[in-house]
């Protein structure tokens, strides 16, 4: 029995310890963490960055410069109203048809009813098909630049973290190429500038194609002006030789005229009957001109164009040639493209010609800092040697490459030449519009103010003449034809007049009014 307490005590004060030092091991356990060493080791250094090299800073500059020359491009996209475009629409004018740019069933039903010029410029500006591809491919222009820096973006990692990389020696910081740091030889500048001149030159070919819709719309619009008009005169003329056949056929029943008379009045008739229904298919054909600019099937509905006044001012020959070898467009796309191409050269010369290095790294496998125990060759060349060995040349290319670049500095020069050629060319086309729009304008004041007035004056003597029989038959048709083609020349100059000013703003590429 005593044995027995003997033993309980025993394990009584065996036991309570050892509980109660396993319950401080828990808590221990629970709240162990790592060592103020362990963590030092482990983890991530929260000291100061790695300074960027120069070369770093020159290179995101670039990059920045590329952003903001996009930026700028985009913008210019998305305004109509820029200063240097061909056709800027009213503001007003195109706030309220722009939802119809996307709906061709609200433009049809615009169109049906009567329309002015400047809302039929406005929706071919926003619905030409060719100007939607043009613009199309000024935006994949655009996406070049997105383009320009990344194989050096590639090409930089590769050496800094790959090629280059000497953890040896050093902080803890890869080599780059001297070949692309800046400002030596600035060849992603030079890739920036290069697209930007494509982009130029998209933009240009943009314009003309906006300068192209415009004016077919503009000259189906004068057209369609006259087609209107000689079907209106041409019914009167018809409603004329209808009163004379019955002036005519009265004097025959009394014996006053012969058959042959009768029978010419007839004929005149006829005549004019087929024309009118030819001026009425030709309008039609205008008509879905004007709808095929407008990007609407040629069944839809076209109502009739606004009768306006025409402008019969003609600039000066001297101001319209300055402007048109300044501003024209295709000149401007000629001059995108010689830029675009000096810059092809001075980059490709940039890869023939030896390029700028201070002599420390010939190769781009052999790190600049390649120094003290750790280098596996000399740092600086020994010697200077003309072959790398069994005869052969360093640049063994070289003549190749450098004949591409003669081949390119010829093409510039052709380039050049055509451009001189261009403004020549734009000179003649510049003096055959504005002859045409003095000759209208001429034309326009001859006939309003004094052929119309005479041939009506003329027409109202021999039909009184003929019924009183003092006037032949042959006087009293010609001072008809004469009638006719007097009341039908002076809408045709007045809309030669529109048509004309529209080709000779082409010609200049600058509407006419910004030269005054």
């Amino acid at each position: 029995m005593k044995g027995t307490r003997f033993a309980w005590t025993v394990l009584v004060f065996t036991l309570v310890p050892a509980c109660s030092g396993y319950k401080n091991l828990v808590e221990e356990w629970k709240g162990y963490g790592p060592t103020p060493f362990y963590k030092s080791q482990v983890s991530p250094t929260s000291g100061r960055e790695i300074p960027p090299t120069r070369g770093d800073d020159e290179f995101q500059k670039e990059l920045a410069d590329l952003r903001e020359m996009r930026a700028e491009w985009e913008k210019a996209l998305g305004e109509p109203m820029s200063e240097r475009g061909f056709y800027q629409p009213g503001p007003g004018l195109l706030e309220t048809l722009a939802p119809l740019s996307m709906d061709a069933a609200a433009t049809s039903r615009r169109m049906a009813g009567r329309f002015s010029l400047e809302v039929l410029e406005t929706l071919a500006f926003l619905r030409s098909p060719g100007i939607k591809a043009a613009k199309r491919d000024f935006q994949a222009a655009l996406e070049g630049y997105s383009q320009v820096s990344n194989l050096d973006e590639i090409l930089r990692q590769y050496s800094a973290f790959t090629e280059a990389l000497m953890t040896g020696i050093g902080p803890m910081r890869g080599g780059e190429s001297i070949e692309v740091k800046f400002p030596f030889p600035g060849v992603l500048s030079l890739k920036g500038e290069i697209v930007t001149q494509e982009v130029r030159a998209a933009g240009e070919t943009l314009e003309i194609a906006r300068r192209t819709a415009i004016t077919a719309a503009r000259q189906s619009y004068w057209n369609l002006l006259y087609l209107r008009k000689a079907q209106e005169i041409t019914g009167e003329m018809l409603d004329l030789l209808t009163r004379i056949d019955a002036v005519a056929t009265n004097r025959y029943e009394t014996g006053r005229t012969n058959f042959q008379d009768l029978i010419k009045i007839r004929i005149e008739r006829e005549i004019l009957l087929q024309d009118l229904i030819t001026l009425g298919e030709e309008q039609r054909n205008l008509e879905v001109s004007i709808l095929e600019i407008l990007d609407l099937p040629p069944t839809a509905p076209l109502g009739p164009p606004e009768v306006r006044t025409v402008e019969r001012e003609v600039p000066p020959l001297t101001m319209l040639y300055k402007a048109a070898v300044e501003k024209r467009q295709e000149l401007q796309r000629l001059r995108a493209r010689i830029g675009k191409m000096e810059r092809m050269i001075l980059m490709a010369e940039t890869a023939v010609y030896p390029v700028y290095s201070p002599d420390l790294s010939l190769f781009r496998d052999v790190a600049v800092s390649e120094v003290g125990s750790w280098r596996t060759k000399e740092p600086f060349p020994q010697t200077t040697t003309a072959e790398v060995g069994a005869g052969l040349p360093k640049m063994p290319w070289y003549g190749k490459n450098d004949a591409y670049l003669r081949e390119t500095r010829q093409k510039l020069a052709s380039l050049r030449q055509e451009l001189e050629k261009a403004e020549q060319a734009t000179f003649t086309e510049v003096r055959q519009a504005w002859f045409r729009l003095d000759r209208a304008r001429r034309e326009e004041v001859l006939y309003s103010e004094q052929v119309v007035r005479l041939s009506q004056a003329a027409l109202e003597s021999s039909t009184r003449g003929y019924e009183t029989g003092l006037v032949s038959f042959a006087d009293v048709i010609a001072s008809y034809t004469t009638w006719l083609r007097a009341n039908l020349s002076l809408p045709r100059k007045r809309s030669d007049l529109g048509v004309s000013r529209a080709q000779l703003e082409e010609a200049v590429g600058v509407p006419l009014k910004e030269l005054r």
